[in-house]
């Protein structure tokens, strides 16, 4: 079932509490009563198209709206990617990790085998926050400033220094690692390692290791196939404009 702009957001919740924090990062908050989707992008400032295709593609693994999608400003892309990315270096990591740390002192478990856990899971932690940080300081001021020269159709000093200095072509198999290094933990945990004493607490990890490989397969996706094609449609024209 799509999610309309008439729908009450509360429904929306429970029809899918999965898109809790996709609607956060929009910087709406639950408590909005029976109000409907569309008053609250109103009350919000929420552009409600891009809302309206973000929830449903978040909602419906095969709906995916990649033109309409690619209609909305690079700006919105990347203030939702953004959000996104605080989420997961503020709230889902640190939550994985608060785990994995209250069963390394769990006194009745093998601290060499926790250790490994962790190691492991550290490892795939930098590397994740490594590649976010290279999207905040490198990709997204890119990004706006490739957006920004299209629309003026003129290339400030400032800007040309910054398109010259990357292509997004540079971008395109930047995920794959990320991505592989996440499955290699899982596998690793699932596959080869005797669960501990307190299974309850080491399920809950995995589970949320495979919430969180999901949400970063549909955050890749907007990048991977709205933002990428946009900013190399963007690029020739600013090759024209050269």
């Amino acid at each position: 079932m799509r999610i309309t702009k008439d729908m009450k957001m509360a429904d929306v919740i429970q029809m899918n509490y999965m898109l809790i924090p996709v609607i956060y990062r929009f910087g709406i908050n639950l408590g909005f009563g029976d109000k409907s989707v569309i008053e609250i992008c109103e009350e919000t400032n929420v552009d409600l198209n891009f809302f309206l295709q973000m929830v449903n593609t978040y909602h419906d693994k095969d709906y995916f709206p990649k033109e309409e999608l690619q209609s909305i400003p690079s700006k919105d892309i990347v203030t939702y990617l953004k959000m996104t990315h605080s989420s997961y270096l503020n709230e889902k990591l640190s939550e994985i990790e608060d785990l994995i740390e209250a069963l390394q002192h769990t006194e009745t478990e093998d601290e060499k085998y926790i250790l490994l856990i962790r190691n492991f899971y550290e490892g795939y932690k930098n590397e994740l926050t490594e590649h976010i940080m290279h999207e905040e300081e490198v990709v997204f001021p890119y990004v706006l400033t490739v957006e920004e020269i299209c629309k003026a159709g003129v290339i400030s000093e400032k800007n040309q220094k910054i398109y010259d200095s990357f292509s997004i072509l540079k971008y395109q198999d930047a995920h794959d690692d990320v991505e592989e290094k996440l499955m290699d933990l899982k596998t690793i945990m699932i596959k080869y390692l005797t669960p501990p004493l307190n299974t309850n607490l080491y399920h809950k990890i995995i589970q949320l290791l495979f919430m969180l490989e999901q949400d970063l397969s549909y955050h890749a996706r907007i990048e991977d196939k709205v933002l990428l094609p946009k900013m190399i449609a963007m690029e020739k024209i600013i090759t024209e404009l050269n």
